[in-house]
């Protein structure tokens, strides 16, 4: 990813993910009241909780980037919302993620090997290049979106599929 449009394209592939991951941990609830079963609940619930840290995890990565458009999340990092919370985040977070990568587009705006001064959440301070974080943000939600297909599977559903290649390519 060495140019702005390099990052859109990745973050266009990442809220794109937003629906198909809402639908599936949607499945895995339908899944629980069909088969009436209560310990398949317990994996739904973290795919709910893993869904809500990665959006918190969202907005607080661009609260270090763009604090202008997004201060440090209001529940922390490890919220406890209800899905419908977590899909009303989602959906702001991703338009606030629009607005930053315009910013990134624009022929003023900051360059990708700039260096961001950021508070670690235990206060420590560190230094990444943009190029670095922006990677870390989309690793990040990859990472948990693989957890979360794994519960959704434990709670009896089929996972979306949420491969970088299998959104992003095209039939010949």
């Amino acid at each position: 990813m060495s140019t702005p449009a390099d990052i859109a394209r990745i973050f266009d592939y990442e809220f794109r993910c937003t629906d198909l991951v809402i639908a599936s941990i949607r499945s895995a609830k339908r899944s629980i009241e069909e088969f009436g079963l209560a310990s398949l609940a317990v994996a739904y619930e973290r795919a709910v909780a893993t869904f809500c840290h990665t959006q918190a995890a969202r907005r607080l990565w661009l609260s270090r980037i763009a604090p202008d458009l997004s201060g440090f999340p209001p529940d922390g990092v490890f919220p406890i919302w209800a899905l419908e919370e977590a899909e009303i985040d989602a959906r702001q977070v991703d338009g606030l993620w629009r607005a930053y990568l315009s910013r990134l587009a624009a022929p003023d705006g900051p360059a990708l090997t700039s260096l961001v001064r950021y508070s670690s959440t235990e206060g420590v301070v560190y230094e990444s290049t943009l190029a670095d974080i922006l990677i870390h943000v989309i690793n990040h939600s990859t990472y948990h979106r693989g957890q979360i297909a794994n519960m959704v599977a434990s709670a009896g559903a089929k996972p979306a599929v949420t491969d970088y290649i299998a959104i992003t390519r095209k039939k010949a």
